[in-house]
């Protein structure tokens, strides 16, 4: 009788030690998925992340590229003025001093002529005197002429370069007020700097048309630069975090 209790005792142990090694078993194959499982999530999220990334890497490459073709192009425009301008007003002297020899070199031909039919040494003195005269004059007037013209140009010159000077401030001043934007959370603060980027490219947008034109006399709008105006505001009143001149913004 005691033998069959203890073989009973002992078979009801070594079914509880299985039924403990089953559910350890169990928890360990469990854990195993669960870690199988998170890790296989944190990879996903890891891809994600660098994924998005390199799409952020590739607009902002995209965009500094796009701004450095554009600025090449604008370089190239006022290049092309610059060049124009000398190029033109050193035809016009050339012209200008072509005209000037042809009338001297007609009126020494003339004076000539005058000349061998006159017989009378004073006449022929007078005639000397005069057409002395007359080339003093006029190399006199050729020069003026030349150096107009190239007082002209030099002055056209360096009323680009100053105007250049004008056009990288303003975009440095743009780019300085953006900065700000971006790291600023006031509202009252934000609308500042929003109105202040406006009349800045307000301002470089004159001061292009300018460059573009040379000639003509700066405009803006009642003698003076524009005092800037209220920044845009959102339709839904609440406060535009968005980057300055970016289309997609539903809020400029």
């Amino acid at each position: 009788m005691a033998e069959r209790q203890e073989t009973s005792v002992m078979v009801s142990i070594q079914e509880i030690l299985r039924d403990a090694q089953s559910r350890e078993e169990q928890e360990k194959v469990e854990a195993e998925q669960r870690a199988r499982a998170e890790e296989q999530r944190r990879v996903e999220e890891l891809r994600r992340q660098q994924e998005e990334e390199e799409a952020r890497l590739r607009a902002e490459e995209d965009d500094r590229q796009r701004r450095a073709f554009e600025e090449q192009r604008r370089q190239a425009e006022i290049s092309a003025m610059q060049e124009a301008a000398v190029q033109r007003a050193r035809a016009e002297a050339e012209a200008q001093a072509r005209l000037a020899e042809m009338a001297a070199r007609q009126e020494h031909e003339r004076h000539l002529h005058a000349l061998s039919q006159d017989k009378h040494k004073k006449r022929l003195t007078m005639l000397l005197v005069g057409l002395g005269l007359f080339f003093v004059i006029g190399g006199i007037g050729a020069g003026v002429m030349l150096k107009r013209s190239a007082d002209e140009a030099a002055a056209l010159k360096a009323q680009a370069a100053q105007l250049q000077a004008q056009i990288d401030e303003s975009a440095a001043k743009q780019q300085r007020l953006a900065a700000e934007l971006q790291n600023t959370k006031d509202p009252e603060k934000i609308a500042e700097l929003q109105a202040q980027i406006a009349a800045e490219q307000q301002r470089n947008q004159q001061l292009q048309q300018q460059a573009a034109n040379p000639t003509k006399k700066p405009t803006y709008g009642g003698g003076g630069a524009a005092a800037p105006g209220p920044g845009p505001k959102p339709a839904s009143g609440k406060p535009c975090n968005c980057t300055p001149g970016d289309p997609m913004c539903s809020c400029l």
